[in-house]
């Protein structure tokens, strides 16, 4: 397997893959790469059975498209729709709110961050109680606290 030291790819701050500068824009091709695309304790790569190409990371290429409710052994879970054309279930303990209001949930056991689109936002929003002035979203018998992040340092 070839592997290059030189990053071929990059996922830039507002989640566009980029190889060698140019955007990956056609649906069918992102998705392919994004399928390929793993995460070790060497870094991220797009890897097939002949290549292991580097991922220069800044932000997420992964996005929740939408929500789908499931019952599973008598328990209601959410299974998230992923945009690298997969389905898995939503693990609600991983839910990160970021300070500008944007909602991130793990994925692929953990290895990647997958932005929620409105689409699923709104869906989720569905589950959300409040109660004294804190909020959860409840499923089933199970309540999720959420907490928005702070904004790190103002730096002035």
């Amino acid at each position: 397997m070839e592997e290059k030291n030189q990053k071929d790819f990059k996922v830039d701050e507002e989640g566009r893959l980029l190889w060698k500068g140019q955007e990956v824009s056609h649906p069918l091709v992102k998705r392919y790469f994004l399928s390929l695309m793993d995460r070790d304790e060497e870094g991220v790569w797009v890897r097939n059975q002949w290549q292991k190409l580097g991922v220069d990371m800044e932000g997420t290429p992964f996005y929740v498209e939408a929500l789908r409710e499931e019952l599973k052994g008598g328990e209601m879970r959410l299974k998230a729709i992923i945009n690298d054309g997969t389905q898995e279930v939503l693990d609600l303990s991983t839910l990160r709110i970021a300070p500008d209001n944007k909602v991130y949930c793990k994925i692929r056991g953990g290895k990647f961050e997958a932005l929620l689109t409105l689409s699923a936002y709104w869906q989720l929003m569905r589950y959300l109680v409040e109660e004294e002035g804190r909020y959860y979203l409840e499923l089933g018998s199970r309540r999720y606290p959420l907490e928005i992040e702070e904004e790190k340092g103002s730096g002035g």
